[in-house]
């Protein structure tokens, strides 16, 4: 391939690179409470509030709390799992870098295909 073809290659396909999304990990973390089973213990945790106050009685907060606090330790088991996984793909994707034989046509003027490729 001459240099014009590897540019112009360049040009349209981009460099030999897989894309990193980063994104937030709170909202990552906000994410796990929004699931059937979290929707349950949130409706619980309002109705132990709200069905609680009949016949002047305060609301039972101790079941609020609890059901609040099991929500929070399931959306935090979840979230660290998931980012365990994520970091273990991570790490398989930094390892796998990859070792190519290029056979260049001298004098190469593009030193863009250069720094992309790890010669071997």
């Amino acid at each position: 391939m001459s240099t014009a073809q590897g540019e112009e290659r360049l040009k349209i396909f981009g460099p030999n690179k897989l894309e990193e999304k980063r994104e937030s990990k709170f909202l990552k973390f906000l994410g796990f409470m929004w699931n059937p089973l979290s929707w349950v213990m949130e409706a619980a945790a309002i109705m132990a509030i709200a069905l609680a106050n009949g016949g002047g009685k305060p609301p039972d907060w101790q079941d609020f709390v609890g059901i609040v606090v099991l929500l929070i330790i399931n959306s935090t088991i979840s979230f660290i799992e998931e980012n365990n996984a994520g970091n273990a793909a991570a790490a398989l994707m930094a390892g796998l870098a990859p070792k190519t034989k290029v056979l260049l046509v001298y004098p190469c003027s593009c030193p863009s295909l250069l720094s992309a490729a790890h010669v071997a």
